[in-house]
C-alpha cells in the first residue's frame, strides 16, 4: 500500500474504486465497504483507494479537549488495517477550516476528479461539503452506498467502540471491532512493588493518543520480542499504595526475561473487575490469585 498526502501530483492515474470516510477504528461496518470496494476491483480490474484524514475533522468544530486527539487505533495499526482491507492507495488530506468550507462541489472539482474514479463506494450515512452534500451529489460517478452494519440490533460505530472501551467492556469492542483491542508502548521502570508481591509487572508507557480502557483489571494478551504471552493486566492507580499516576502493567505469566526499552503490544480481551482499594497486601495477593485463574483459563 503506497501512503501519500493529496496533491494531483501524487494520485495514481490508474482505474480506482475510490472509498470515502473518516475510518477511526476501521471495525465491522468500516470492513463492509471495503469487502464490496475488493469485489468491485475485481470486476472492473481497479485498484482501491481511500481518501481520508488523520486527524477527526470535530477538531475543526468543536471547543478542544485531549479526547479529540484520540484514536481507537495508533497510525501504525490503522494503516495495518487499512493494507488488511485491500487498500493499494491511502491520499491523507488536513481537514482544516479552509477544507472544511469546501461544498460539495468544491469537493469533487478539487479531489474526485484529480483521480480516475471506478467508482465510488460510501457508508449508509455519508454526507460531505460545507452543504451536506449526500449521495446524490456523486451521480455523475458509479456510486454504492452501504447499508447500516448492526450488531445486537444497534449500528456498529466508533462512538458505541469508544464508549465500550471507556467503559471497560472490551469483549464487546472486540466484537464490534472484529478484532482485539490493543494498545502499544515501550516496557519502563515502575515502582517495582508487584515483583514484591509475587507479581512482577512490564510497565508499558504508549506514545500512541489511544483510550485507555476504564480502569480496572483485564485478562491480556501481550506480544513482546516477536512472542505473544497470556498475562493480566492492570489500570488504575494503585490505590492499595497510594498510587497518583494512571498506568497499565502486566504480569505476564511463564515469562522471568527483562524487556526494558522493548516495545509491546497489550491486546484486551476481557475485564476481571474494577479497581478496589485493599485492606492490605495479603488482601491484595489473595484477589490477584483469582485473577490469576480467570485469565489463565479464558479462552
Amino acid at each position: 500500500m503506497k501512503v501519500r498526502k493529496f496533491k494531483e501530483s501524487t494520485v495514481d492515474k490508474a482505474p480506482t474504486i475510490l472509498v470515502l470516510g473518516y475510518f477511526d477504528g476501521i471495525h465491522r461496518g468500516h470492513q463492509a465497504l471495503f469487502e464490496k470496494a475488493r469485489d468491485l476491483a475485481d470486476t472492473k480490474n481497479a485498484t482501491i483507494s481511500v481518501l481520508t484524514f488523520p486527524e477527526n475533522p470535530s477538531i475543526v468544530f468543536s471547543k478542544f479537549n485531549e479526547n479529540l486527539l484520540k484514536h481507537l487505533t495508533s497510525d501504525k495499526k490503522r494503516l495495518q488495517l487499512f493494507e488488511k482491507n485491500g487498500v493499494d492507495f491511502l491520499y491523507l488530506t488536513d481537514f482544516t477550516s479552509h477544507f472544511a468550507k469546501l461544498t460539495s462541489h468544491d469537493f469533487i472539482e478539487n479531489y474526485l476528479k484529480k483521480l480516475n474514479i471506478a467508482a465510488v463506494i460510501v457508508g449508509f450515512d455519508y454526507k460531505f461539503g460545507s452543504d451536506n452534500g449526500t449521495v446524490k451529489a456523486l451521480s455523475d460517478y458509479d456510486i454504492y452506498q452501504i447499508p447500516q452494519i448492526s450488531d445486537s440490533n444497534e449500528k456498529i460505530s466508533s462512538t458505541r467502540i469508544r464508549k465500550a472501551v471507556l467503559s471497560g467492556d472490551v469483549e464487546l469492542a472486540n466484537q464490534l471491532l472484529g478484532y482485539h483491542y490493543e494498545l502499544s508502548g515501550l516496557v519502563v521502570h515502575g515502582e517495582a512493588r508487584g515483583r514484591t508481591i509475587g507479581y512482577p509487572t512490564a510497565n508499558v508507557e504508549s506514545k500512541d493518543y489511544q483510550y485507555m480502557p476504564a480502569t480496572g483489571v483485564y485478562v491480556v494478551d501481550i506480544e513482546v520480542a516477536g512472542k505473544c504471552y497470556r498475562g493480566m493486566a492492570s489500570i488504575g492507580y494503585n490505590d492499595t499504595f497510594g498510587g497518583q499516576t494512571k498506568t497499565l502493567e502486566v504480569n505476564i505469566f511463564e515469562f522471568h526475561d527483562e524487556i526494558y526499552g522493548e516495545t509491546a503490544t497489550v491486546y484486551f480481551l476481557k475485564l476481571i473487575r474494577g479497581m478496589v482499594k485493599f485492606d492490605g497486601v495479603e488482601a491484595l495477593i489473595t484477589q490477584m490469585k483469582n485473577d490469576e485463574k480467570i485469565a489463565r483459563e479464558f479462552v
